[in-house]
């Protein structure tokens, strides 16, 4: 997802940005809440031996393995491209700051409008070509190559890049931003070797033979079944990784990837279901989550002459609505019932604000208000993508708002195969009502992007408000968690105010693991850091 650099874009560039961020998250969560009946934490201490083989469980095949082809979502193809490629940076969930990785540095300047990447020394690829400077500047580049459809293209389009030695980038921004480090750990994190961009049949090859600096290299790749990695010996950190190798095979229904690793037919797989997560824990298995803002949400198109573009209107739907009932009827009690967009541990949030729900007499009178009392009926369209849980909530949520509104609003559901919905909704904006799904680690760039009124597209909503629009602008502008707090409470009292959607259930992701491994470090959204996972020794 990018920020307030979106532009102009082609139709393709804009589809793919959109099918790897809100739609890919949305797909994945829905197809996560299985039923499921009913732990451990798996150790990021203890020591891991060397050597070794592990199996983790993934969603779907990809579509390349080159960085600007791939889904770089944790539910995508991001734990393949963290294996292949490493990452320059990443966020830390235990103390919300972004650390180096690949990177000795990225640090700003008095005004944060310029930026230094200082890169660690002696890094190569497995190619043995070096990751210096001006390999991250034309990898970031290449983003910009209109064949690629770079979901990142618009945010390096507005860069000034300029090589200051063989380790230092510097990077010029179009307007300050102090949180830019955050917009490289989402966007920009992933660098292949230059080799593999000198030509566009080099990329091209790249897909399916990619060359990365990462712990491990890609031994085999069966279409539709599965992907093995093998240890990188060239690995820039030494004695690292810790496995021989990593197969990531394809597990279509999430249902059973709990048994499956209890059962010792797999090691490792990634969920956003806290009922995946809670069956986890009741058979003894190790678990580690991160909690995420943004969360799931009913999302209302706020458009000029689009019914919903009455806030009454919006309001009423949310008072129709109860986050409890929600949890207890698709995640059996186990999910976290959302207060707002801000999930209930975020430093950054006001635990005290929360959206209004669950109050079925103003929900009526407001009704009443919208329709002048039936007689001017409304008709809305729900729109979303043809899975089955996404049906679900979606019929759900029409029955909540017809048995409000007694009948004077009505929801008529349309369900979209899942190659046309991206387009249908985020970009042409045909919808009345959408099921969504953000995940966001930090504020920056993702909650930017959603809310901001210039952002483009990732404003699923179009929602437009200056005085929203002026806080996320000056929370870009400062590190300091107090200003931001208080930046994103005014965010939080326009919100409530305005009500472009209805946040009913906190985001996680987390990893579920056979007790024998160790050293599970997820950063961002839900991504793996590869280096560190290994068996006990």
């Amino acid at each position: 997802m990018l920020s307030h650099h979106q532009r102009r874009r082609t139709p393709g560039r804009v589809l793919r940005a959109v099918r790897f961020g809100i739609t890919a998250a949305l797909i994945a969560v829905t197809a996560a809440c299985a039923d499921s009946s009913g732990g451990g934490t798996p150790s990021a201490n203890a020591t891991p031996r060397t050597g070794g083989d592990i199996t983790m469980l993934v969603l779907g095949d990809a579509r390349g393995l080159n960085p600007y082809t791939a889904s770089t979502s944790p539910q995508g193809d991001g734990s393949k491209l963290s294996a292949l490629y490493d990452v320059l940076l990443w966020s830390d969930p235990a103390t919300g700051t972004v650390r180096p990785q690949m990177a000795e540095s990225m640090v700003a300047d008095r005004d944060s409008l310029v930026w230094t990447l200082t890169l660690r020394a002696d890094i190569r690829f497995s190619d043995g070509a070096p990751l210096d400077a001006q390999a991250v500047k034309t990898a970031w580049e290449r983003h910009l190559d209109p064949k690629v459809q770079s979901a990142a293209a618009a945010t390096v389009k507005q860069l000034t890049l300029t090589v200051l030695d063989e380790r230092r980038l510097s990077v010029k921004l179009p307007s300050p931003n102090a949180n830019f480090d955050r917009m490289v750990v989402r966007l920009l994190n992933f660098v292949p070797s230059p080799r593999t961009l000198a030509s566009d049949e080099a990329l091209a090859a790249s897909n399916t033979a990619p060359v990365g600096a990462g712990p491990y290299k890609l031994r085999e790749w069966v279409p539709g079944d599965h992907m093995t990695f093998e240890r990188n010996p060239d690995y820039w950190q030494r004695g690292k990784p810790h496995l021989d190798t990593v197969t990531m095979r394809i597990s279509t229904d999430t249902s059973k990837d709990v048994q499956a690793i209890d059962d010792g037919e797999a090691d490792l797989a990634l969920t956003v279901d806290p009922v995946t997560e809670a069956d986890a824990k009741d058979k003894g298995l190790g678990t580690s989550e991160i909690a995420l803002s943004g969360g799931l949400s009913v999302a209302f198109n706020t458009r000029d002459k689009r019914p919903l573009a009455n806030p009454d209107l919006r309001r009423a739907i949310a008072l129709s609505l109860d986050t409890k009932d929600i949890d207890q009827v698709f995640y059996q009690g186990k999910g976290r019932p959302a207060k707002g967009i801000f999930e209930s541990s975020s430093p950054l949030g006001n635990i005290q604000l929360s959206l209004p729900q669950n109050d079925p007499n103003q929900a009526a009178a407001l009704y009443a208000q919208a329709t002048d009392n039936g007689r001017k009926p409304v008709k809305l369209t729900y729109s979303v993508p043809n899975t089955p849980r996404s049906v679900q909530l979606a019929q759900y949520f029409k029955g909540r708002i017809d048995a409000a509104s007694k009948g004077a609003v009505t929801v008529d559901l349309a369900v979209i195969d899942l190659h046309v919905y991206p387009k249908r909704v985020q970009v042409d904006a045909d919808f009345d009502i959408t099921t969504s799904a953000i995940a966001a680690d930090d504020p920056e760039p993702t909650l930017y992007q959603y809310l901001h009124s210039k952002a483009g597209p990732p404003n699923l909503t179009g929602y437009q408000n200056a005085q929203v629009d002026a806080a996320l602008e000056a929370a870009r502008l400062s590190t300091d968690r107090t200003v931001r707090s208080e930046a994103y409470t005014r965010v939080q009292v326009e919100l409530i105010k305005d009500i472009p959607f209805f946040v009913f259930q906190e985001q996680i992701a987390a990893i579920i693991a056979s007790p024998k491994l160790t050293g599970m470090q997820l950063y961002g959204d839900g991504h793996i850091l590869w280096d560190r996972i290994g068996l006990r020794a």
